[in-house]
């Protein structure tokens, strides 16, 4: 079983289906696991990729600035979290490169805030695979 990793510096989280805050900085691991398809007679052992599963990373954010609405639904995202040590899932958007994201259900497993600065709170922290699977676009629209 191989680990594969990638990371970016752009994307979003999303509640209730709007954009709450803006991804400033990620990392994703995941395992690729490969499968034995060895033939009869061959000069050795084959293996075969049989996709990526178990999606977890790192990540950090800010609200956006303008609107006071995000900066309150991020804050109830981070009082969930401290209250029950676990979060309901959220959809993330990891913006890889101009042409190329990873999109999908994702939960904390552990979140901390700076103090606001100028009007933005800034976050970060550790990120599971949720519901569902992570999705490999090559677009970076939804």
């Amino acid at each position: 079983m191989a680990e594969e990793f990638t990371k970016g510096v752009d994307g979003a989280l999303y509640l209730a289906g709007k954009i709450q805050a803006r991804i400033t900085n990620w990392s994703m691991s995941m395992d690729a696991p490969a499968e034995d398809v060895t033939d009869f007679g061959s000069d050795g052992q084959e293996y075969e990729y049989t996709g990526l599963s178990n999606f977890s990373g790192t990540l950090s954010g800010q609200t956006l600035r303008t609107d006071s609405n995000t900066t309150q639904q991020v804050q109830t995202l981070m009082e969930m979290f401290g209250a029950t040590g676990t979060l309901a899932a959220v959809q993330a958007k990891f913006i890889e490169s101009t042409e190329a994201m990873w999109w999908g259900n994702v939960k904390f497993t552990n979140f901390s805030k700076d103090a606001p600065a100028q009007g933005i709170q800034t976050f970060s922290g550790n990120w599971v695979q949720s519901t569902g699977r992570l999705h490999f676009d090559t677009s970076t629209s939804t």
